[in-house]
């Protein structure tokens, strides 16, 4: 919330009366710290997280990293807008991410020759 302080100050100078007014406004607001736990003691910063304690957030971790479904808002959101940059450009990146594989695999199985011909020695 913006606070505002007007000053007035009036100055007399060789007959001349001079009036000054000043303005300050402040929106300095007093923040609350957000903490993640519930606090074990007060004025110290040692939370316990109960989720944590429950394994909600590993078992969470763990099912985004294996079905590639994100479990947070931000993610979600960025899930869907490259969903929607793909439909507009006309690219999708699953059917690029299996190319890249599949090409990749070609690349692995393809036999490198590793042997040195010897060179067919010239009839002169």
């Amino acid at each position: 919330m913006a606070t505002k302080k007007t000053t007035t100050k009036k100055t007399t100078k060789n007959g001349v009366t001079v009036t000054t007014t000043t303005t300050t406004t402040s929106t300095a607001k007093k923040r609350k710290k957000k903490t993640s736990g519930t606090q074990i003691i007060p004025g110290v910063n040692l939370t316990i997280s109960w989720k944590k304690l429950l394994g909600i957030t590993a078992l969470k971790r763990k099912f985004t990293k294996a079905t590639g479904i994100p479990t947070t808002e931000a993610g979600i959101q960025r899930k869907i807008g490259k969903w929607l940059i793909g439909l507009i450009t006309g690219k999708n990146s699953q059917q690029d991410t299996q190319k890249k594989k599949l090409l990749d695999e070609n690349v692995q199985n393809t036999p490198v020759n590793t042997e040195v011909k010897p060179e067919e020695e010239k009839n002169g």
